[in-house]
Formats: C-alpha cells, structure tokens, sequence
C-alpha cells in the first residue's frame, strides 16, 4: 500500500483550482472530513467519499459516474460526472487510477462490443 492510501484522503486548502465550499457532503452528510469541494452540478463531496462512491458503481457494473445527491429531498440528481473531474476531486492515486480505469474500459467493452470468450482449441 503506498503512503497516499495509507492517509486519508484530503483537499489541499491553497488548491485555487478547487471551489470549496461550506456545508456539508452531498453524498455522506455523516463524512467528517473538514474540506469539501464542489462538483460541476453543484453538490459538494470529499475525497473520500467521492472514491467510495464510484468503486461502489464500478462494482455494480455500471462505467459511468453520475450524482447520487438528493435533489427537491427526494429525485437524485443523476448528472453525469467526466472522468477526469471524477480522478481530481476523488484525490485518486495512481493505483486507484489504474483499477478504475481498467474496470471502466472492461464494463464498456462488454457493453458495446459483443465480447466472446476465446477457444483454446484450434480447428
């Protein structure tokens, strides 16, 4: 395990590329974490629960990272999140990078390509 996923996970405080914002997670409201950041549709996250979030999906089969936020107290947000927004604010290591990505491009294959398995056997 390498020292970054051995620390939790964190916002850089002078990162001016980040919006921070003051209110609690949108994703984990019980999270503790100090730092949150602000998604592109508007609802806060951290690290944390960003990469928790996502491995979740993956898991589920699903390649694509949409917003699980509460919208109007009970319709989800659902807004599509680009990968690349997904890798900075999720604070994701270069291990975590590879897993996702890997996991990503398998679950599209399947789902776009028409995958078989291969035969060890030759005619």
């Amino acid at each position: 395990m390498s020292l970054q996923e051995e620390v939790e996970k964190s916002y850089d405080p002078n990162d001016a590329t980040l919006k921070f914002v003051d209110r609690e997670d949108d994703i984990d409201p019980l999270s503790d974490s100090c730092l949150r950041a602000e998604m592109s549709c508007g609802h806060a996250v951290t690290p944390e629960s960003l990469t928790s979030w996502c491995r979740s999906l993956l898991k589920q089969g699903k390649y694509e990272f949409r917003c699980p936020a509460l919208v109007e107290g009970t319709k989800q947000c659902n807004e599509l999140w680009p990968y690349k927004e997904v890798r900075r604010l999720a604070d994701l290591s270069v291990k975590e990078m590879q897993e996702f990505e890997e996991s990503m491009a398998r679950l599209a294959a399947a789902d776009y390509c028409e995958i078989k398995p291969v035969s060890t056997q030759w005619f």
